[in-house]
């Protein structure tokens, strides 16, 4: 990804081009769709505060409802965009709403920030048009999570035949149902899957004032904004009715007794029993004290990652996976650096018998994270966009090297394509003015604000940053993202690679552009996204691969090249590591190749006369096919 390319990843990309995510982002968290009636009361900014901060929820749209509509949307706009939630669109209810006074916190919404363009617009569609486009990005699950009245979501369900089929559920709650009695009905009826909180389960739902102290005591983007409306409101004990929907839709039901009953509605909003209604599901009793203390620990460990500093770890074996690897010694991956400067003098003990001819120094820059960090304070950095932006594994580890004066701190941060923000860990005490190993656990990082949960397992990332203080000085080398090997893998004895000279995983990006050489990109057929696929050597030849390496890679004595391999037809492979400048070459042969579905192999060669290569072959017989992933040429470690 070019500099260009990256602008518009990071700062436009999730909330200008589509107002939701693609289809098949964050699959492992609950997607829903928030309909609030935010600024009449306190509740609703304490259930975003849940919803926001949660691991397993993935907020993908909020709506106003309740005249004055727009001012709630405006007020959402600037709660949204000031927690650095840009790409989390709003929307306003389509007339006539019931009416609802803001009162205390109507000040929130008239301020400079919404008022002089500094927060993000509502969109220009309705709610309910809104809704709709948000439920047909993932037909049949996401929850519709209803906090003020249910008149968005009736007109939603009049306005297309098919948006009953599209909700996996919608949570209502029992104390807004009389709010618009005559939409609430609409919903009863339409036998969408339903919810209730009941008024009873939400009695005692209120918190203490030393309760909310410690909600708000993370001082972080997301807790001051709640903090705000709470000044506003001016009263004491916040209610967490609201909060106890976002909290059903977690698939947190410990403190809830859930009961099945088939529910109507009157004419008044009242609920009956009646045997010939739908089914609902109705939380009627929840232990109070248990699920506010849960409450309360949760958002009060949402803490900025720089109050919870990261111990470094041990670097482990061979990994399982090598997603990228920099050593700032090519020329073509140069153009990938994102802030630093080529550092040929001070470099690692042992730099310049075998490669590490170059390190990184770090220039002065402002953070990318435009969402939560200070857009115009400057950091001295080392960045590397990892072109084209790899899937992660499930352990997702760095390694790297790195030399410091004037600090002892690293912030190390890394962006989620996936998810459209930044996560970060901070490494102090470290030592100065000489050369140190870290390996640090990326799946501790988070956003700014505590929240973002870990790196999950598919989710592609960018950039890899490494920032301190402005005045000091920073050099990084050799840097490592990868996924570990399971510890209980105990079959994996060799050590972590002493250098790695190229990775190869093919996942994202093109063949030729990003992937050089002769062979195929195949999607869904690889051991882990894709692969590549053997093709004829010219006209006439027998099948191969030929990988290049993105230029001159410079060897040691020893080399090791390791993938995972499935073989159709094909008994043997001969590989070749090759100069085609020089002409010079290596080669061996991979005997016995195992008919199963995927195997590893990793093949070793010496390597003393024969200083460095661009390209690997492995060549194959006619009819034989062969599918690599998983490929990494490196130095072996002791």
């Amino acid at each position: 990804m070019n500099f260009r390319a990256h602008i518009i990843a990071a700062a436009i990309l999730s909330f200008v081009l589509a107002p939701f995510p693609a289809e098949g982002q964050n699959q492992e968290r609950q997607p829903i769709l928030i309909d609030t009636d935010i600024g009449t009361g306190i509740d609703d900014a304490f259930a975003l505060l849940l919803a926001l901060g949660s691991d397993v929820l993935e907020v993908r749209g909020v709506t106003a409802v309740g005249d004055p509509a727009k001012n709630r949307a405006m007020l959402l706009c600037r709660f949204l965009t000031m927690t650095g939630r840009r790409s989390t669109r709003v929307a306003v209810g389509a007339e006539p709403q019931p009416t609802r006074a803001i009162t205390d916190q109507s000040k929130y919404h008239y301020h400079p920030d919404p008022l002089f363009d500094r927060t993000t617009k509502p969109q220009k569609e309705p709610a309910h048009e809104f809704l709709l486009a948000g439920l047909k990005q993932q037909p049949g699950k996401v929850t519709l999570v209803a906090l003020g009245s249910l008149t968005n979501i009736a007109k939603l369900l009049e306005s297309n035949a098919d948006a009953p089929k599209l909700i996996q559920r919608i949570v209502v709650m029992e104390s807004n149902i009389a709010l618009d009695a005559a939409a609430a009905r609409k919903v009863f009826d339409s036998h969408v899957p339903l919810v209730v909180i009941s008024m009873e389960a939400c009695r005692d739902l209120t918190l203490d004032e030393a309760q909310v102290e410690r909600v708000l005591s993370p001082g972080t983007a997301l807790t001051r904004q709640v903090q705000t409306l709470y000044q506003m409101w001016d009263r004491s004990g916040p209610p967490l009715g609201e909060a106890l929907a976002v909290a059903y839709c977690s698939g947190d039901h410990r403190y809830m007794t859930v009961e099945g009953r088939a529910v109507s509605l009157d004419n008044a909003g009242k609920i009956s029993e009646s045997k010939d209604a739908p089914k609902a599901q109705i939380v009627t009793r929840v232990d109070a004290a248990a699920f506010k203390d849960s409450y309360v620990k949760h958002i009060a460990s949402l803490i900025s990652p720089a109050d919870r500093p990261s111990k470094l770890i041990d670097q482990g074996g061979m990994p399982h996976r090598v997603h990228v690897a920099e050593d700032f010694d090519n020329d073509i991956e140069r153009f990938w650096w994102m802030s630093g400067k080529a550092e040929t003098k001070l470099l690692p003990p042992g730099a310049g018998t075998s490669g590490n001819q170059r390190a990184c120094r770090g220039v002065l820059t402002h953070d990318f994270d435009d969402l939560l960090m200070v857009s115009r304070q400057m950091y001295s950095a080392v960045i590397f966009n990892p072109v084209p932006g790899p899937p992660m594994g499930p352990r997702t580890h760095l390694s790297f090297r790195y030399w410091l004066k004037g600090t002892d701190t690293i912030r190390v941060q890394i962006y989620s394509l996936t998810n459209g923000y930044h996560r970060q860990l901070v490494v102090k005490d470290l030592p100065q003015e000489k050369w140190g190993d870290a390996t640090v656990d990326m799946t501790e990082a988070r956003r700014p604000d505590g929240t973002g949960g870990p790196l999950r397992e598919n989710e592609r990332i960018d950039d890899i940053q490494f920032y301190i203080v402005p005045d000091a000085q920073i050099i990084i080398d050799d840097i490592v993202l990868y996924d570990a090997a399971a510890k209980d893998a105990n079959d994996e004895k060799r050590p972590f690679p002493k250098r790695i000279l190229f990775s190869g995983l093919f996942d994202t990006g093109k063949q030729g552009e990003h992937w050089p050489g002769a062979f195929e990109i195949v999607p869904d057929a690889g051991n882990f996204w894709k692969a590549a696929k053997s093709v004829q050597n010219g006209s006439k030849g027998p099948p191969w691969l030929r990988i290049g390496l993105r230029g001159q890679r410079t060897l040691g004595d020893k080399t090791e090249l390791s993938f995972r391999y499935k073989a159709t037809g094909a008994k043997d492979v001969l590989v070749r590591l090759v100069n085609t400048s020089t002409g010079a070459n290596k080669a061996a042969t991979l005997k016995s190749l195992k008919a199963v579905e995927w195997a590893d192999a990793t093949i070793a060669f010496d390597t003393n006369d024969l200083t460095s290569i661009d390209e690997v072959h492995l060549l194959l017989r006619e009819s034989e096919e062969l599918l690599v992933d998983d490929f990494l040429l490196y130095e072996p470690g002791r």
